[in-house]
């Protein structure tokens, strides 16, 4: 099918979700016969082996200038987008003057979905969400075109660890072998609630006081994005020893060495869209602990994981959406039952484990291809 997409979406290299999902997502859809070509917003010209183009831009608001240009250069049949969903609305009032299919690829962090966001989708030819959370929100606001594509999981790079590489990369980094190692991955930012994950680790130190303790936090500080003074709070939470900071952007291979080394991986956040850490630590093979919210619900329900009701919700002011606060007595005690308990949660470990190795990239490609079918045939 020769037909030529243009995609919108942030491929910024220091650890975008959209960038993981847009590359093996499009990489799949050439299969199909796809012309493809990228207005990358973030992206700086690094060399790739995607079997699509990538132009540089700076930011989104570039992309979209870029895109404007590409109208009437390049001439595309439709228009995919991968964003949050005020972008979406922006980009699409920009492009709806073109007169071309729209897809939009998005996620919701959680519900509702406010009717003004759903008005502002309603013009587009699909609206995929990438959570049946997102779905359903948008089709309880009246977006009747929701759909939800399931975000897959390259489970070669996430791929399991073996007891023999746990020890040899903990030697590595001088990590003894009977420390609970902690690990979080997330920006330093107010959905992610990195305060919770901190305040549940110093509850339990103060409960495991036999027990070394590492809590390792793949993040940016202060200085690099608005958001906590992750050094001063782990002083002020009195797990400074315990705490230890790596910049995002790292390789993804130095990454999967974190997941390999850790005993459980912990997503306090208020509210996720998706979660690719979790998935990502489900394909390492370790067991995962979260806030019971959002799209990291349907990813640890039927024992794939470990769900920590929130303390208490409330209605954010950025999105109308829900907020939900982790319990930290709650999770400590989760974190805990798998310190002392881990042969317990090797059936979870193993269920999340056949989860995502189900997820493939080509799933989400296929569904995305019927959607061009359907939209091209409607026009004909």
């Amino acid at each position: 099918m020769n037909k030529k997409i243009l995609v919108i979406s942030d491929f910024d290299e220091k650890g975008s979700g959209y960038k993981q999902i847009a590359s093996n997502l499009l990489s799949e859809l050439c299969n199909y016969g796809y012309d493809i070509k990228v207005t990358g917003y973030g992206y700086f010209g690094k060399e790739h082996d995607y079997p699509f183009s990538i132009i540089p831009c700076g930011t989104p608001q570039d992309a979209l200038g870029t895109a404007n240009n590409m109208m009437y250069l390049w001439k595309p049949d439709l228009v995919m987008v991968l964003a949050d969903v005020p972008l979406q609305i922006q980009f699409y009032k920009e492009l709806e003057k073109f007169k071309l299919p729209y897809i939009a690829i998005t996620p919701l962090e959680n519900a509702p979905l406010k009717m003004s966001w759903a008005a502002g989708m309603l013009g587009m030819s699909s609206v995929f969400f990438i959570s049946e959370l997102g779905k359903q929100a948008g089709l309880k606001a009246g977006l009747s075109k929701s759909e939800h594509i399931l975000v897959g999981l390259d489970t070669k790079l996430w791929r399991k660890r073996t007891s023999e590489e746990r020890r040899t990369l903990r030697k590595t980094l001088g990590i003894e072998d009977d420390t609970f190692v902690i690990l979080t991955v997330a920006d330093n930012q107010e959905r992610k609630n990195l305060w919770a994950g901190m305040n549940a680790v110093a509850k339990l130190k103060n409960d495991l006081k036999d027990r070394k303790i590492k809590y390792i936090m793949v993040t940016t500080e202060l200085d690099d994005i608005p958001g906590y003074g992750l050094t001063d709070l782990s002083i002020s939470e009195g797990i400074r020893n315990e705490y230890q900071r790596y910049k995002r952007g790292m390789p993804p291979e130095d990454l999967w060495a974190l997941y390999a080394l850790s005993d459980v991986y912990l997503q306090p956040s208020r509210a996720e869209g998706l979660g690719l850490p979790l998935l990502e630590a489900m394909g390492v093979g370790i067991p995962v602990v979260a806030t019971n919210t959002g799209a990291m619900t349907e990813l640890l329900e039927d024992g794939r994981g470990t769900l920590v009701d929130a303390e208490y919700e409330f209605i954010d002011v950025w999105g109308n959406s829900k907020r939900s606060m982790i319990d930290t007595t709650d999770c400590a005690l989760a974190l805990r039952d798998v310190a002392l308990y881990p042969q317990n949660h090797i059936p979870e470990v193993n269920k999340a484990l056949e989860y995502v190795q189900a997820r493939k990239w080509n799933i989400p490609a296929k569904q995305v291809h019927n959607k061009i079918v359907e939209i091209f045939n409607e026009k004909k």
